[in-house]
């Protein structure tokens, strides 16, 4: 499935169909069937530099469907974000309408319940970009709000309000470890990293948070994320 043939967010794919995307790499080539041990299908993301945060969100929306408990749960914790963004400083009328967008797709999960309709909307590229605007500002206020821990996570010639201006807050801006801590945690949601770049020659991955169960699995590979499926015999 080439990059084309999607908008934003995939349909599910097998895992060993990305074996074709680079079959002169006998190190990715190695991985990926690694991987299908443990993963059995993906959706690929857009590389538009918002992959990370569009993917995040859609991937843990979809796995809240048909688990009212955790759905109830998650709205509460949206529903506090706007004391998170405006103790960081943001305006509520600049954060408002992006804020509404991702809380009304909230409640579409909750009475649609439709992969489908799910990514559907992901793949409205007007209403996505809001969803993905919003995650941005969320992960900025809460670097703000902790600047204490992260500025020990920054390029010490940078100050945390910049650092958010210029990595965090801007579209197609990527994102690194500082961010993806940043989120995972301002909405409780784990996630996994599985990381198939050249950089190592072993397959490794991270959690955020450690000794968390993941809710999300992620692809990772040269600056960009795709949506892993775990098999039931991930632990």
């Amino acid at each position: 499935m080439s990059e084309s043939s999607f908008n934003l967010i995939s349909e599910k794919c097998d895992i060993l169909s990305i074996l074709c995307d680079h079959p002169e790499n006998r190190i990715y080539q190695r991985k990926i069937q690694e991987l299908s041990k443990r993963f059995s299908a993906l959706r690929k993301t857009k590389g538009d530099g918002n992959c990370f945060y569009r993917a995040l969100g859609y991937s843990y929306l979809e796995s809240l469907i048909g688990n009212s408990r955790e759905i109830l749960r998650f709205k509460e914790r949206v529903l506090q974000t706007p004391k998170d963004l405006l103790a960081a400083g943001f305006e509520e009328h600049k954060f408002r309408n992006f804020f509404n967008a991702f809380y009304s797709l909230v409640e579409m999960v909750e009475k649609d319940g439709s992969v489908s309709n799910l990514l559907k909307v992901f793949n409205d590229q007007s209403f996505s970009d809001r969803i993905v605007q919003f995650l941005r500002l969320l992960t900025s206020a809460f670097i703000k709000n902790r600047a204490d821990f992260f500025r020990h996570f920054i390029d010490e010639e940078m100050d945390v309000k910049d650092f958010c201006a210029q990595e965090v807050e801007p579209m197609a801006t990527e994102c690194d470890h500082v961010q993806i801590t940043a989120l995972s945690q301002a909405l409780n949601i784990p996630l996994q990293v599985e990381y198939v770049d050249e950089m190592d020659t072993a397959l490794n991955h991270h959690v955020f948070s450690e000794a968390a169960c993941p809710s999300v699995y992620l692809l990772y590979k040269t600056s960009h994320y795709n949506i892993l499926y775990a098999t039931d015999k991930v632990g």
